[in-house]
Parts: C-alpha cells; structure tokens; sequence
C-alpha cells in the first residue's frame, strides 16, 4: 500500500481509482473524536521536566539512562515497571483510586507511544502524551482522531519518499480500513458467496 501512496495528494494511487483514510473512517472505525478540543505540542524547558511529571502522574520515574533525548523512554524500562507493579500490586475493589488513575495512564502512555503514534526505532517511545492525561475525565475531550490521521499521513509520506522499510503510523486503522473499503484485501469467509470472485492486488501504476 506505501508502494500506492501519493504524498503529493494524500491518496493511494489503485488501478481503478484514488482512495484515502479520512476523518469519518477514523471516528466510524475506532471511535476516535474528530470535533474536540484540539491537541498542541509544548515542550518544557528539560528532560528532568518530563521525568518529574511522569513520576507525578504514574508512580514511575525512570533512571536517566532509559530517557533517549528530552521526551523518549525506552519502551522495556516501562513495560518491565508495568509487570512489576501488576504482580505485586494487582488491581483490585481495596485498591486506591489514584493507584488505579497511575496504572491506567501507564497504559496509556503505552497505548499512544507505541500504537497510535509509533516512531520508526522500535525500541523507545513518546511521552509527551503526559500533557493530555493528567486529568483522565478530559481524555475523551480532545480531537484525538484528527491527531492520528495528519500522524498517519506523515508516517506514509516519509516511507513512501525515502528507503524506510519501517511505517510510523497507526498501522491497525490501516488495516481494518482495508479490510472494509478494498475487496481485494478482505477475508475470505468460510463458507464464500457463490458470486464471490477473488480480485488481483490493485497495484499503483507507474
């Protein structure tokens, strides 16, 4: 599909006509707000900054030598914190509720930095999402889908311009929107229509 993609138009160039993911796939498909409040980047002025507000948010300050830059955390500092506190401090009915809002925007962070808004390394994330989820009430108030999509647009325009082989961008949405809009990409159920006639990859021409 990067193979297909025009950065000039935003589109995938198929053999029988242009196609895109736009904001109604992206609300319809996952949920995602398109009319809320929207999101910005800040940045503050160190990378003890970001250290201090994660230990704040979510119990968890991480060693110097897991940050990569100002607001980059290696993703194995934060997943071996995560299976160390669910085994010893397991969620449950006693549990505080502000234990409870720090696990779940570890989570989160998770969720944003390594899914919705991966980078190309694989091996550290970002945590600038600690921004937005502080107050957790507020999550669901920000136009997180227009976010996602200029993120994915930007991830297929750098792989489809450079020798990327890696795409940093929502590949899920991706795929489920294949899935739904492209026969040719669509399972195969068990038991097929009788009409059903498999088609050819529709490959961009060159």
């Amino acid at each position: 599909m990067i193979e297909c993609w025009r950065p000039e138009t935003h589109t995938f160039h198929l053999r029988t006509s242009e196609a895109t993911i736009t904001l109604q796939d992206v609300e319809v498909i996952y949920g995602l707000q398109i009319d809320g409040q929207v999101l910005y980047r800040v940045e503050p002025p160190d990378m003890l900054a970001y250290r201090q507000e994660l230990a704040r948010l979510t119990g968890f300050e991480p060693l110097q030598r897991d940050m990569r830059g100002r607001s980059r955390l290696l993703r194995s500092s934060l997943h071996a914190h995560l299976r160390l506190v669910d085994l010893q401090h397991p969620i449950g009915e006693a549990t505080p509720q502000a234990h409870v809002d720090q696990r779940a925007r570890l989570y989160l962070l998770i969720i944003f930095g390594g899914i919705m808004f991966p980078n190309t390394s694989g091996a550290d994330m970002s945590i600038r999402y600690l921004l937005f989820i502080g107050d957790l009430d507020q999550l669901g108030c920000y136009s997180w889908g227009v976010v996602v999509l200029a993120y994915m647009y930007r991830g297929f325009d750098r792989a489809s311009m450079g020798e990327r082989l890696e795409v940093a961008a929502f590949i899920p949405l991706l795929q489920i929107w294949m899935w739904t809009r492209l026969r040719p990409f669509q399972p195969i159920a068990a038991h097929p229509p009788n009409d059903y006639v498999a088609e050819d990859m529709p490959y961009a021409r060159r």
